[in-house]
């Protein structure tokens, strides 16, 4: 798709979002200001905080009016969502219906003006006691005695009818004519020309017939209902055929779980209705329109007589006033988020461009900030805060997130990093990857710990404190790591115990690591029940706990248990003869490498013992037969001497 016609499709959806958020912020359908007519003190700002209210003040008449508005709202919002989620030809097809209703609504209002222009010449009439004139109002009116100044509206009116038919003629009686089922694809024309003659009827009424006044009054609505009855046709097939998109939509997205899962059915989602492109431009749009509407901007009358700290100043107060309103519906965290997904990709590229990490390592994880935002934004809600503390709280979370991407970017730079020891690589791709880690050892002491200075919530700086020292010893784990990995591979230092040296390592930085993510738990369950609770806070505590703490904790007794199984059973293993070791020509079957000494299992496969104890680390099978050797073996290792050696 060219990026015109990309544009075009997202200039389409756009109203639809200005109206999801004009109905969420409250400007648009708001009940409260309807309370307020009846005389009664009514601040909530929401339909359900309004009809809470009501309830709680025993007006019963006042609570299901509240009901009835937000079930309105909801309509509109859902029936919204559906329309940005439609192809665009569905959403093109709902404006046209619009557009109809607008048409019809000038049309009507055409012929009041023609029968309040009589009405007004009758006045005139009636107060000279001009009788003749009196009489000529209703009755045949001769066009030939009409005034250049009463024509020329008349005939403006006239051909505003005409185009309004030409209209209706393209874009509802074509649609509806070819149904079969209703009307013959003939009776197009004669269509056309009973909607002529329904569109300009008090037109033909006051110019050809005598007609009662009472006829002439109630002609602009008899005009109307034609046009009205053509114009709900067609929104019906309209609405049937968004049901139909609705049931496939349900269907595809059954099949999509199945297939790509959430997430590949999210980015989907996101290519085929240009979601970002919606979301940036709705972000750009509303940002221009907040500062062509700032007080800040109107009033400063003098920019050019200001000083530059004045002119800071009020930058700076613009900018606050911008993110505060920009922060005050999901619709508009959305759109922020998506700006905060360019930046952290534009950030993420450079990052990877100095590390020399490829561009598929880079994955999705520019989106994946812009979800974390709005997850973020939605669990510490910071819509429903009205106050200063807004714009703290998005400090707040560009912080977390500003430290999550950096977990990111080690993960990268840790493999990058490993890579390089263990081959023999030029010194550049040694370098370039330590660099990133300047930052991840400098940001917890220069900026977490100027934090402390500044009155911020205290659990939020534990949550990041504690985020920022899981960092730090990811860090020194895999610098720890890659110092053994050079030793081991250009020395001759460490040959024997560098596997134990390194899983040792890992335990000690996995612990503290678990113990991190422990105190994070407990810290977000104390602001989950003193401080800001939520659905979405809870439901991210239980997801923190089983793939971080649980899943985490499972694994490395998991592995612990495993390695201490084979340490166990390479002990009690017999070490191989001298006519073991001549049968397998002194070549362990693992490494490849001469064996002096080395151990007989129960299947009378022979192998180095470090070699087997990594093995069994792994899995307990023989890496040549793939003989479980989970059971105890000790009697059949005492008796090898019994079983034939298999043919190597």
């Amino acid at each position: 798709m060219s990026s015109i016609k990309k544009f075009l499709f997202v200039a389409a959806r756009l109203p639809l979002l200005f109206l999801i958020d004009s109905i969420i912020d409250g400007t648009l359908l708001n009940f409260s200001s309807l309370s307020n007519k009846s005389g009664q003190q009514d601040k909530a700002t929401h339909p359900l905080e309004a009809a809470s209210d009501a309830f709680n003040s025993s007006n019963v008449t006042t609570f299901f009016v509240a009901l009835f508005w937000l079930g309105v709202k909801s309509t509109v919002i859902a029936f919204s969502l559906v329309l940005v989620c439609s192809p665009i030809s569905s959403l093109l097809e709902v404006y046209g219906c619009l557009v109809g209703f607008g048409f019809l609504y000038i049309s009507y209002y055409c012929n009041v003006y023609i029968v309040q222009k009589m009405e007004t010449s009758q006045s005139a009439a009636s107060e000279s006691n001009n009788q003749d004139v009196i009489n000529y109002k209703y009755e045949n009116m001769d066009l030939g005695k009409v005034t250049d100044e009463e024509g020329l509206p008349i005939l403006i009116i006239f051909v505003t009818q005409l185009f309004i038919v030409l209209a209706f003629d393209q874009l509802y009686i074509s649609a509806v004519v070819h149904k079969p089922t209703l009307i013959a694809k003939l009776a197009r024309y004669p269509i056309d020309a009973i909607m002529l003659c329904s569109a300009t009827l008090p037109f033909l009424l006051l110019s050809f017939t005598d007609v009662e006044q009472k006829i002439i009054y109630v002609s602009p609505l008899i005009s109307a209902l034609f046009p009205l009855a053509l114009l709900i046709i067609h929104s019906i097939f309209v609405i049937l055929n968004l049901i139909k998109i609705v049931q496939v939509g349900v269907v595809f997205m059954k099949a999509g779980v199945r297939e790509l899962g959430i997430d590949g059915l999210f980015m989907q989602f996101m290519d085929r209705t240009n979601l970002s492109w919606l979301l940036q431009i709705f972000f750009f749009t509303k940002v221009t329109y907040l500062i062509l509407a700032s007080e800040t901007l109107y009033g400063s009358n003098y920019w050019s007589s200001m000083s530059w700290l004045d002119i800071t100043t009020a930058l700076v107060s613009l900018t606050k006033e911008v993110l505060f309103t920009m922060c005050g519906t999901i619709l508009c965290i959305m759109g922020l988020a998506s700006i905060v997904s360019i930046i952290s990709g534009l950030g993420l590229r450079l990052v990877y461009a100095i590390i020399g990490a490829h561009d598929d390592e880079e994955g999705i994880q520019p989106a994946v900030s812009g979800f974390l935002f709005v997850l973020l934004a939605m669990q510490t809600g910071i819509t429903s805060i009205n106050d200063s503390s807004r714009l703290m709280l998005l400090f707040q979370n560009c912080v977390l997130l500003f430290v999550a991407n950096q977990h990111v970017v080690q993960t990268v730079a840790a493999n990058l990093l490993l890579r390089a020891s263990t081959d023999e690589v030029e010194f550049s791709k040694h370098v370039r990857p330590m660099l990133p880690y300047l930052v991840f050892f400098t940001f917890p002491f220069t900026v977490v710990a100027s934090l402390w200075n500044y009155p911020f919530r205290m659990s939020w700086l534990l949550a990041i404190s504690a985020f920022s020292l899981e960092l730090m010893i990811k860090s020194i784990t895999t610098l720890s790591i890659y110092t053994i990995n050079m030793l081991h591979t250009h020395t001759n230092h460490l040959q024997e115990n560098v596997d134990d040296l390194l899983f040792h390592i890992k335990a000690v930085c996995g612990c503290l690591e678990f113990v991190c993510g422990i105190f994070l738990l407990f810290n977000g369950a104390y602001i989950f029940f003193f401080e800001s609770g939520g659905i979405i806070r809870c439901v991210m505590m239980i997801i923190h706990f089983y793939c971080n703490i649980y899943q985490t904790a499972l694994k490395g007794w998991s592995t612990y248990k495993l390695r201490q199984s084979a340490w166990e059973k390479v002990n009690k293993l017999q070490p191989a003869s001298q006519e073991q070791l001549d049968e397998n020509d002194d070549i362990c079957p693992i490494c490849y490498q001469e064996m002096t000494e080395a151990v007989v299992i129960k299947c009378a496969h022979v192998f180095h013992k470090g070699c087997l104890q990594k093995w069994l680390s792994i899995q307990e099978k023989c890496p040549l037969c793939h003989v479980d050797l989970t059971e105890d073996d000790s009697q059949s290792a005492n008796s090898n001497n019994n079983v034939d050696h298999p043919v190597q």
